[in-house]
């Protein structure tokens, strides 16, 4: 396998893994409020640290840096719809995690000095 073919691969796993991560952020939204021992060690729970780890990886690891900017740029996005819709209390929960994940990874990604 070529080494750009393995980046992409890469790539794509890190963008499921973020996926992931908002899914389960998402989906603990939908539950209630209350705990209970059995939910205490859910890994959907953790939703935002797969979420916010998956983002940073993608940052440091794709050299694909106008691509990023993109990507960042339509979460941020996504996550203001978020926070300012007004059909479902799910993802107005999950709206400021996304982001905020979202304008640091685009912090860091404009940030960074890119070799040629």
């Amino acid at each position: 396998m070529q080494k750009s073919a393995f980046r992409l691969w890469i790539d794509l796993l890190i963008l499921v893994l973020m996926l992931f991560g908002w899914i389960a952020m998402l989906s603990v939204g939908f539950r209630d409020a209350g705990f209970s021992g059995a939910s205490r060690f859910n890994p959907l729970r953790y939703g935002f640290y797969i979420f916010g780890i998956a983002a940073l990886t993608l940052v440091f690891v794709s050299p694909k840096r106008a691509l990023n900017e993109r990507i960042f740029m339509g979460i941020i996005i996504f996550a203001l719809f978020s926070l300012c819709q007004p059909f479902t209390l799910a993802l107005y929960r999950c709206g400021f995690q996304t982001l905020l994940v979202g304008t640091l990874a685009f912090i860091i990604i404009s940030h960074m000095k890119i070799p040629a």
